[in-house]
């Protein structure tokens, strides 16, 4: 009967340890594990970029340059030059945004560039611009046509023949407005 008895004790000491190390209880944790990761250019990749529209004549805005997209809109091929002085000017369907993940997206742009505009192509032609007007669930294989407004009227402009910046462009499986 004791020998019982001494069974059980250790058992439930087994226990009470294990539940100790289940809710964290430990100082520091080392341990490898495989990773594999594949980088990929823009034309392939999980959210791919593609610049090649063949319904549109605005693509020619959007190419791969070291295999990443790169919107210019300084020349033509036939001898335009840029975008007009105190103009507003929209750009319907320069590049595709086509999801290749696993799961259902949000997707938004931040930039700081004075007076530019990225809008989804469709009938509503909404901003893309902050998490606050993100396209909230494009679904995995899903695509969304992007436009660029450029509007030379803001102050910044002024004077300025040239804009250059980098956009970020934010994709993700959370609502980025908390909405949840």
């Amino acid at each position: 009967m004791q020998r019982r008895k001494f069974i059980a004790g250790m058992g439930s000491l087994a226990a009470a340890g294990a539940a100790g190390l289940g809710t964290g209880a430990f100082t520091t944790v080392e341990a490898d594990r495989s990773v594999s990761v594949e980088v990929a250019d823009d034309a392939s990749a999980f959210l791919m970029f593609d610049p090649g529209l063949k319904s549109s004549t605005n693509d020619v805005f959007a190419s791969y340059e070291d295999g990443l997209l790169v919107l210019d809109f300084a020349e033509t091929e036939v001898g335009g030059q840029g975008v007009n002085r105190n103009a507003v000017l929209q750009f319907d369907q320069v590049f595709k945004l086509v999801t290749r993940g696993t799961q259902a997206v949000n997707i938004w742009f931040e930039h700081d560039l004075p007076g530019v505009t990225f809008y989804r192509f469709d009938p509503d032609s909404n901003s893309l611009d902050g998490p606050e007007n993100a396209k909230i669930g494009l679904a995995n294989g899903g695509h969304m046509k992007i436009g660029v407004e450029i509007d030379t009227t803001v102050p910044e402009f002024d004077g300025v023949d040239e804009l250059d910046g980098t956009v970020t462009i934010h994709v993700s499986a959370e609502d980025p407005t908390g909405s949840d």
